[in-house]
């Protein structure tokens, strides 16, 4: 009898472990642009706008990239990003045609107005051998997930 009881309990256990509701469901397609942090500077200096395109390739795993710069000077960023519920933890490349920077993330996903949604996070971005600019940013991207 035990089991028996042993073996319905770890039966539950994996059908509610399994059962669980993604975050990020596959498929899903994430539109932004902007970081909330440079709003203030909508008067004084403009806003740079940074377009990001994002897509959920399986289930809490997000790849997203944005393009900053001007047709002269073009950036391009390339990042994944791993989601533990709202919260989450991703590796990027900045500047992947310049001089290429690695980096980890560590932010959280608040969803507001159906399909609107702001993303705060810690951004730790450490130079390669030849290029050694260590930084610590924070930043606020906000877009919509389709």
């Amino acid at each position: 009898m035990k089991k028996f009881v042993l073996s319905l309990f770890a039966v539950a256990t994996a059908s509610f472990s399994f059962a669980q509701e993604a975050s990020q469901p596959q498929g899903s397609w994430y539109l932004g642009t902007g970081d909330a942090t440079t709003l203030l500077n909508v008067f004084s200096t403009g806003v740079p706008i940074l377009p990001t395109v994002g897509y959920a390739v399986v289930d809490d795993i997000v790849v997203d990239a944005n393009m900053s710069g001007s047709t002269d000077n073009l950036s391009m960023d390339l990042r994944v990003g791993y989601f533990m519920g709202d919260n989450y933890v991703g590796l990027g490349a900045s500047d992947i045609v310049g001089d290429m920077d690695l980096g980890v993330r560590f932010g959280r996903y608040i969803d507001f107005k159906d399909v609107l949604y702001v993303t705060p996070n810690l951004t730790y971005s450490f130079g390669l051998p030849n290029n050694s600019s260590d930084n610590l940013s924070l930043s606020i991207g906000f877009g919509a997930r389709f």
